[in-house]
């Protein structure tokens, strides 16, 4: 295990703080995306809810990989598994906990976020499987970012891996919505959910 934030009151410490803050303000706003998917919609119907409707997703049957149940109700696999992945990361930033040696902690973190980026060919249709993907995918982010900063990399590095981070949330979102359209698109029911 290596504790991240012993380090010395310096230069070093106050830019360190910027690219946590950043770091911090993009798992806030990934919480917030994950919470209330419809409000980062690309869709014509970026709301649903209500009747006919499972974690955001048309109620019909197509979209029973994407969802888990929990408790009784349905929530959206992807959705929640990118919102409790970016809750253990802002714990992971918060307490400089890291429980891999770095260059362990970065290539595994490289491996989460490929799979968290080339889930819609491995989840097997598995709701929970998705939600797994999406939570190692957010976790593999913060490994990588907190191995980075470990290594006392320029603050460049630092704020270009979150700039790359960034690019890889919305390819991961826009990648989801082009399944769902897809899977829309190949239905032959009318449907008022349906996504476009």
């Amino acid at each position: 295990m290596v504790v991240l934030n012993d380090q010395p009151a310096n230069n070093i410490g106050s830019v360190n703080l910027v690219s946590d803050l950043f770091f911090a303000f993009i798992c806030v706003l990934g919480i917030i995306a994950g919470v209330a998917p419809r409000y980062c919609s690309f869709s014509l119907r970026g709301e649903r809810h209500g009747e006919g409707v499972s974690g955001h997703h048309p109620d019909c049957g197509s979209f029973e990989g994407h969802t888990v149940s929990f408790g009784g109700s349905q929530y959206c696999a992807g959705c929640s598994g990118l919102v409790i992945g970016a809750i253990l990361s802002l714990v992971g930033l918060v307490t400089g906990y890291y429980p891999f040696d770095l260059q362990i902690g970065f290539w595994f973190g490289s491996i989460l976020v490929f799979l968290g980026l080339a889930q819609h060919f491995i989840d097997l249709g598995i709701g929970w499987v998705h939600l797994w993907l999406n939570l190692g995918f957010v976790v593999g982010d913060w490994l990588i970012y907190a191995s980075i900063k470990a290594m006392s990399l320029s603050f460049t590095v630092s704020i270009y891996f979150l700039a790359v981070s960034i690019w890889w949330i919305h390819a991961r979102i826009r990648a989801s919505q082009w399944t769902h359209v897809a899977v829309c698109t190949d239905c032959t029911e009318y449907c008022m959910l349906r996504f476009e």
